[in-house]
């Protein structure tokens, strides 16, 4: 449950999630699930662009380069697009949260995780069956709101609670470690 005495490794952390915990971590893969692809693109973009339509027919209409019955079918038009584009935006986000919480679930309902951080490897040890990774399978770790959060390219991320560590410093050096680890293995990769 701490830093090895080498300063190349942490762990083997040794702990299970608790309900609040996994929900927590369970809402930040939702939003992280759905907020891929970009936010600009996604959520501002319609936004913008039903502002142009607005300001752009409306001055049409006042003008008198269009008609006012035209102008008020195209805001309407306008007005419907933007909403059915923010129901489909709910639906993908609702859909998000629920696989994130089915993915946590599977750790939660798991029990006891042992994560094991070393200079090049990184391992999840769930209920007997563990899982070996390597740093450049790994986007970025981070800590918020008292968990860990290894975010790997792929799958469900490597969530830590830091009660599971000795003290606050050690949560920092952990974070910074991998950070270090994650940002190195990307760079030799492009090398190759």
């Amino acid at each position: 449950m701490t830093a090895d005495c080498r300063s190349d490794s942490f762990g083997p952390y040794a702990f299970t999630l608790a309900p609040a915990e996994a929900e927590a971590a369970a809402a930040r893969l939702g939003l992280r699930i759905a907020l891929r692809g970009g936010l600009l693109a996604r959520h501002l973009a319609p936004l913008a662009a039903f502002a142009a339509i607005l300001v752009f027919v409306s001055v049409l209409a006042v003008t008198g380069l269009i008609s006012r019955r035209a102008g008020e079918a195209t805001l309407i038009l306008a007005a419907a697009a933007f909403m059915i584009q923010r129901l489909a935006t709910h639906w993908r986000i609702r859909r998000a949260r629920r696989e994130g919480r089915a993915a946590i679930a599977r750790l939660r309902s798991a029990g006891a995780l042992t994560a094991s951080f070393g200079s090049d490897s990184l391992s999840l040890d769930v209920d007997g069956r563990t899982q070996h990774l390597s740093y450049s399978d790994c986007e970025e770790a981070e800590d918020a709101g008292g968990l860990i959060y290894v975010w790997l390219r792929d799958g469900v991320p490597i969530v830590v609670p830091t009660r599971a560590l000795a003290d606050v410093g050690e949560a920092a050096r952990l974070v910074s470690g991998l950070s270090v680890r994650i940002r190195n293995s990307h760079s030799a990769g492009f090398v190759r």
